[in-house]
């Protein structure tokens, strides 16, 4: 897809992704369904409005000269992730 357009990835791991499971979790309902908070940052960083309330690290940007940087970047976070939080990754497991 960034071979035809520059695309927003809003996943990785961030303190958004990566907030502890709990029962009222603020940022998400489920594993895949956010809350209208995230929602909103969302929107708020694809329509370039009220930019400083969203993280610079949430929706990075990304074309076809980033592509590989940003997933190597990922790949390395989640290595680093898990290896902090063995308890959760059981639990995914």
């Amino acid at each position: 897809m960034v071979k035809i357009t520059p695309v927003f990835d809003f996943s990785g791991y961030n303190s958004i992704t990566t907030e502890p499971i709990h029962n009222d979790m603020e940022n998400y309902r489920d594993n895949s369904h956010y809350t209208k908070k995230v929602g909103d940052l969302i929107l708020n960083r694809i329509l370039f409005y009220q930019q400083e309330e969203v993280p610079e690290y949430f929706g990075i940007l990304i074309n076809s000269e980033n592509i590989e940087s940003h997933l190597t970047k990922i790949r390395q976070d989640r290595e680093v992730w898990a290896k902090n939080h063995p308890d959760e990754v059981k639990l995914v497991k």
